[in-house]
């Protein structure tokens, strides 16, 4: 049965690419609308299941009276048939409904609810530029993404399974006391008058509290993500007093906020604790003074006693969910407000597969200055023939980054056009652009997965024969067999670790450029691709590198010259600006810029002076 349970409903339903809802409530309508069949279906057994509560104290009550009223000898002759449907409710359709509305709550709806809304979350995330992820903590997107889906279905389950099944309750009681004497109303309503009121005075400062409280956990989050990413540093600098002190801050800061929400914790149980003490004492005391009058029968005493204890209760666990409710909601919130960020640089809507036709890169005109109004690329204009290999040079900060980021689209260009083989990179999906680059950085960076899958990344079917040939052509085959991780797994199974930590910058560097070699797509970016390597295995893999660069458009940033010495053209940028361009021997001759970078350099290319 629970089998079925978990395949009533698929939780990675593709939903629309728009921008999730900011507001909590919308955003949750919107993604668990697969589940609306499951709520509907949840919300009714949750009613039958507060009535059949309710009817049970009702005719416990009646069964009292009964059996005062009549002989032992006749009770099965005269209200066996009664006893026997009450005896079936009680095993069969209240167990039944129960076991129902569980499975759905806890195996149909909660998991798929968390697994859907973080599904949305994660594709929406994932479809931001990589500008956008540089603004805040991985690791904090990633907790608030992960969060998020708890956050968002605690608020809707509190809704589904507590709050319905408490105010269906009550207000079953109401009617079940009313139906005995309408006068035993009268202490009830004094009773949710008075607890409603609590409710209006706490759940104002408590969904302060717990947003105050959000946002210090968040922070402090932060700041331990930023910690523990920067550890080398901070133990470098020996400056563990300044660190606790900082984290000290934080850590009270989260710690006061806290205790203010357990303040209201307490004044709400208190008051809870007066207020059903007050309940029962009226609700009980004015059915013994109706049985005293003759108004009211035994049984309804009985049956006031265990409202009045259930009720109290009930609103016990009523006003934790609504607390609850406020917590997941203010959490939630928090969290959207980084995941329903619109996506910075959105695919045009109609926006085309990039027809590649050699490989022909143009920028024209292009200025970006990261919104800062200086830095980045100052009215660059630069044509890259189909198969020609560019070398890009110049001093830290002149923009040679931020071409090939605008290129790759991972910053939108503030003005000026980039073009692939004539078209507009803005009018083609950013897939599809992408899928015509490979790329090696300085600091390359590797998943947290096996060799194999890095060299190999979204090419699953690959043969090994394939991976261990590009992984020979980066020179990468002489250490890969000896790697072995925590796991015991080793060679092309061993895990490198987040970003690769566990390999040297060499080895990283080397498995990256594998990587590139068996993408084996049309353009190609080298920024900085052998500057973790010594001497002895750049030059071993030079010849390499140059062959695999046959045909191909190339794009070499480098601030070692010597890489890029036998490249078809050098272009220099200086303060956003193309300052120089031409063949490595022209630009020596002219004496400018590369040729004071040129002379600062110890030795240059192998097997190739400035002469040349």
């Amino acid at each position: 049965m629970f089998r079925r349970f978990e395949e009533l409903t698929d939780p990675f339903q593709s939903h629309a690419d728009d921008t999730p809802p900011y507001r909590v409530w919308p955003f949750i309508f919107s993604t668990l609308n697969p589940l609306r069949g499951t709520v509907a279906a949840s919300l009714a057994l949750t009613a039958i299941g507060a009535v059949l509560e309710v009817w049970l104290i009702g005719y416990s009550g009646r069964l009292v009276d009964t059996l005062a009223a009549i002989r032992p000898d006749e009770l099965w002759e005269r209200h066996g048939s009664e006893l026997t449907f009450a005896a079936f409710l009680l095993l069969v359709v209240r167990p039944g409904t129960a076991v129902l509305n569980e499975g759905l709550d806890d195996i149909v709806f909660r998991p798929n609810a968390v697994a859907m809304i973080r599904w949305r979350a994660l594709r929406h995330v994932k479809r931001q530029s990589v500008g956008w992820f540089q603004n805040d903590f991985s690791g904090r997107i990633a907790w608030r993404v992960q969060e998020l889906g708890n956050s968002a279905t605690g608020v809707a389950y509190s809704v589904i399974h507590t709050i319905t099944y408490v105010a269906i309750y009550i207000a079953g009681s109401f009617l079940l006391t009313a139906s005995v004497d309408l006068r035993l109303v009268i202490p009830m309503l004094i009773w949710v008058a008075l607890y409603f009121a609590l409710m209006a005075y706490i759940i104002p400062r408590v969904r302060e509290a717990s947003q105050r409280f959000q946002e210090a956990d968040s922070a402090l989050s932060g700041m331990l993500v930023d910690t523990f990413s920067n550890i080398d540093t901070i133990k470098l600098f020996s400056r563990d007093q300044d660190e606790d002190r900082d984290s000290r801050r934080h850590l009270d800061i989260t710690r006061r906020t806290f205790i203010r929400s357990q303040v209201l914790e307490v004044t709400v149980n208190s008051s809870m604790v007066f207020l059903s003490s007050l309940l029962m004492v009226s609700l009980i005391g004015y059915s013994i003074l109706l049985w005293q009058a003759g108004s009211a029968p035994l049984g309804m005493v009985a049956a006031a006693i265990a409202l009045g204890f259930r009720i109290t209760a009930m609103a016990e666990w009523l006003l934790d969910a609504v607390a609850s409710l406020f917590n997941h909601m203010g959490a939630a919130r928090d969290q959207l407000s980084t995941i329903a960020q619109p996506v910075d640089i959105p695919d045009a809507p109609d926006a085309k597969e990039l027809r590649l036709d050699g490989g022909t890169l143009r920028f024209e005109n292009v200025s970006h200055h990261y919104g800062k109004g200086q830095g980045g690329l100052d009215r660059v204009s630069l044509h890259v023939a189909a198969g020609e290999r560019v070398g890009l040079v110049g001093r830290s900060g002149a923009g040679k980054s931020t071409l090939v980021n605008l290129a790759l689209r991972f910053f939108e260009a503030e003005s000026g056009l980039i073009t692939v083989d004539g078209q507009d990179i803005r009018s083609v999906t950013q897939e599809s652009l992408r899928g015509c680059f490979s790329m090696v950085a300085q600091n390359a960076a590797l998943l947290h997965r096996s060799v194999r899958d890095n060299i190999a990344y979204g090419r699953e079917d690959l043969p090994q024969a394939m991976i261990e040939a590009a992984a020979a052509k980066a020179h990468a085959d002489g250490f890969i067999p000896g790697l072995r991780d925590q796991q015991s797994r080793s060679g092309y199974d061993a895990h490198v670790g987040e970003r690769g930590v566990k390999l040297s910058g060499g080895q990283r560097q080397r498995i990256a450029l594998a990587r590139a070699i068996l993408k084996n797509a049309p353009i190609l970016i080298l920024d900085e691709a052998t500057s973790a390597l010594d001497s002895e295995v750049e030059a071993a893999i030079q010849d390499t590198l140059y062959d695999f660069m046959d045909g191909k458009t190339v794009i070499a940033i480098a601030h070692r010259l010597s890489t890029i010495a036998r490249m078809d053209r050098i272009v220099v940028l200086d303060r956003g600006r193309i300052a120089e361009e031409g063949r490595h021997q022209d630009l020596l001759a002219r004496g400018g810029i590369y040729h004071r970078l040129w002379s600062r350099q110890s030795g240059g290319f192998l097997g190739v002076d400035s002469g040349d």
